[in-house]
C-alpha cells in the first residue's frame, strides 16, 4: 500500500485523497492500541500500590500485621527479678535467685531443700529435716518465694504449684503422679532413690523438680501440696498461717 508520502511526490490529488483515506483507519487502530496499552499499565500500578496504614506498632515486623498474633495478647512472662523474696522467719532466698540464673538446677536444688529447713523453724534446722506437721506453719510468703523462682526459672515448668497442677490432675494418686513427672523408671515404677537419678535440666517433664524426699512416706509432700500458699484452705479449717505470718503459731514442742 503506498504511503501519504508518495502519494504527494506523484502530485497526483486523487491518490493523495485515496492515500489519506487508507492512512486514518491505520492511525485509528494506533491510536486505539495505544489506549490499550497505557490502560493496562495503570491497572498493573494500582495493584501494585501498596496502601500505608500509618507507622507499624512497636515491635512489628516485615509486612505481615500482628493482628490476631498469639503473642499480642499473651501475657509477659515474670522474670527471677520479679519474684517477691518476702520470708516471714527471715530466710535470704536471692542465693536461690542467683543459681537459678546461671542455670545450676542441682545446686538449686540442693539450695532449697536447706530454705525449706529454715523457713521450717530450729527445730527442723537442727534435726536436719522438715517433719510433715511443720508444713502448714511455714509461712505463705515463704512458699510463695519458693515456688515463684522455680516457675519463673522454668516459666511455670517447675515449682511445688506445678507438682499439685499434676497431682490434682492424676486424681492425687501417688503413684499416677510420681510416674507423670518422672520419679519412678522401669516397668515396675521404681521410686527413684539417689540425686544423681534425676533430671536437673529443663528438659524434664512437668513437676519434675523441686525434689521432696517420698522414701519415708509421702505426708510431707502432701502436705506442701496442700499448703495455703497454693491450695485454698478447707472449709472450717482453722488456719493460723496468714500471709506473711511469722510462724508464731507453732506448738512448743517443735521448737524443742
Amino acid at each position: 500500500m503506498a504511503s501519504l508520502a508518495t502519494c504527494h511526490r506523484t502530485g497526483l490529488v486523487a491518490d493523495a485523497r485515496r492515500c489519506a483515506k487508507q492512512q486514518r483507519p491505520a492511525a485509528a487502530t494506533r491510536s486505539r492500541a495505544s489506549l490499550v496499552v497505557r490502560a493496562s499499565t495503570e491497572s498493573k500500578n494500582l495493584f501494585n500500590t501498596s496502601v500505608s496504614l500509618g507507622p507499624k506498632a512497636p515491635g512489628q515486623g516485615g509486612s505481615s500485621s500482628s493482628l490476631g498474633s498469639p503473642s499480642a495478647s499473651s501475657k509477659p512472662q515474670i522474670t527471677l527479678d520479679d519474684v517477691p523474696l518476702a520470708s516471714g522467719v527471715d530466710v535470704d532466698y536471692s542465693k536461690l535467685r542467683d543459681l537459678l540464673k546461671e542455670g545450676k538446677w542441682r545446686e538449686a536444688e540442693d539450695e532449697t531443700r536447706e530454705l525449706l529447713i529454715q523457713a521450717a523453724g530450729p527445730a527442723a534446722v537442727r534435726r536436719g529435716w522438715v517433719y510433715f506437721s511443720e508444713v502448714k506453719f511455714i509461712p505463705v510468703d515463704d512458699m510463695r518465694a519458693l515456688d515463684g523462682l522455680w516457675k519463673a526459672a522454668s516459666g511455670g515448668k517447675y515449682g511445688y504449684s506445678a507438682q499439685r497442677e499434676v497431682w490434682v490432675q492424676k486424681g492425687r494418686q501417688w503413684t499416677k503422679f510420681f510416674k507423670a513427672i518422672d520419679w519412678v523408671q522401669g516397668e515396675n515404677n521404681v521410686y527413684r532413690k539417689w540425686p544423681s537419678e534425676f533430671d536437673y535440666s529443663a528438659d524434664a517433664p512437668k513437676g519434675h523438680l523441686p525434689l521432696t524426699n517420698a522414701l519415708r512416706g509421702t505426708r510431707l509432700f502432701e502436705n506442701i501440696m496442700e499448703h495455703e500458699a497454693f491450695a485454698k484452705p478447707m472449709p472450717g479449717s482453722n488456719s493460723s498461717n496468714g500471709n506473711g505470718s511469722n510462724g508464731a503459731g507453732q506448738p512448743g514442742w517443735l521448737n524443742k
